[in-house]
């Protein structure tokens, strides 16, 4: 559905030039839901708005639904935009029209009767939770509605394609999730393919199936979420790891002379990272009776990505180092990535 091939784009300012985007290629297959991840200034805004030509791109093709967009006239890329629809961070609604008028504006012009136009907008409305809201100004709604509305009027005209640049940054996080859940169900009842743009790793997680990692401009990861996050090849990529998991302040603790750690001699303490889709065994306890080790659990942090477990313990171990060794092997046998931090 979006197919983009060595996309560059380059700005002049100030008399220099700036790489925004740096030969980027992505393929995003029909009917899933991507992600773009990437912290401030990685050129993700940037590379979303040359999926719709908002920017021309300086070099390379843009692709989307079979149409080649940067090949295409001006009023053939105007009709084809229609299919693009977009949500954006800070809503973008009219103030001065009603839920109703906002959701209708894209339809103007595009020869429906009043009749057709109410057909076409009070089926989303309810798609979006808004029915009783039809009347109401953008004054009158929470940050959540106003981007619920902003999602409706995005598939008023019956989009292929939607691009969500930064849509749940304003919210809080029971208002994300629940425009989420919208999306998800956008998805699922509608076949809407779904690029998010977001710099919160909580956000695809949550919704994404495949994931590109940006920096500095360049894809520098991607691939199926739970493999990417699960073993991070790069070091941005641990570094959003790190920043929705617990197992990063074990460093903080063996630092920390207040409450230091204190390793008895022969004990290990380790960091367990799930490497696995499916892992219902009960590692913990079968080392603590296989091995005759004593396991201490000191921190955690799983999470569920598509009923799979994603993250790891750090645990430490006693026993003796050859029955340390012996279960170490053992967990790695089984797709768990086994760390020694620290050993007394």
């Amino acid at each position: 559905m979006i197919r983009l091939e060595h996309v560059s784009k380059r700005f002049e300012a100030g008399g220099q030039t700036v790489e925004a985007v740096k030969d980027v290629s992505l393929h995003i297959e029909k009917g899933s839901i991507a992600g773009i991840i990437g912290f401030s200034g990685a050129g993700k805004s940037t590379l979303a708005r040359c999926v719709n030509l908002l920017e021309r791109p300086t070099e390379g093709r843009v692709i989307v639904g079979g149409s080649e967009l940067t090949a295409l006239s001006g009023r053939q890329l105007r009709e084809k935009r229609k299919k693009i629809g977009m949500i954006f961070q800070h809503f973008n609604l009219f103030a001065s029209r009603t839920v109703y008028g906002n959701v209708a504006y894209p339809l103007r012009g595009s020869g429906r009767s009043k009749k057709e136009i109410e057909d076409k907008v009070k089926p989303l409305l309810e798609l979006v939770g808004l029915s009783d809201k039809a009347d109401a100004y953008p004054s009158q709604l929470s940050g959540g509605q106003k981007q619920r509305v902003a999602i409706a009027r995005a598939l008023a005209s019956d989009p292929e394609v939607l691009l969500s640049d930064e849509a749940t940054s304003a919210l809080d996080p029971e208002t994300t999730q629940s425009i989420l859940r919208l999306l998800k169900e956008v998805n699922r009842a509608l076949g809407v393919t779904i690029l998010i743009i977001t710099h919160e790793m909580q956000v695809i997680k949550e919704i994404c199936s495949q994931v590109y990692v940006m920096e500095g401009g360049r894809i520098v990861e991607q691939g199926d979420v739970f493999q990417v996050f699960a073993v991070p090849r790069q070091a941005v990529t641990r570094r959003f790891v790190d920043s929705t998991s617990h197992l990063s302040r074990i460093q903080e603790l063996l630092d920390d002379p207040a409450r230091p750690i204190k390793l008895n001699p022969g004990d290990y303490l380790f960091r367990l990272n799930y490497l696995e889709r499916s892992t219902s065994e009960a590692l913990i306890s079968n080392i603590s009776r296989r091995f005759e080790l004593d396991v201490n659990i000191l921190l955690g942090s799983i999470e569920l990505i598509d009923g799979n477990p994603l993250g790891g313990l750090v645990v430490v171990a006693g026993g003796g180092h050859d029955k340390i060794a012996a279960a170490a092997e053992y967990l790695s046998k089984r797709n768990v990535q086994v760390e020694v931090i620290s050993h007394g």
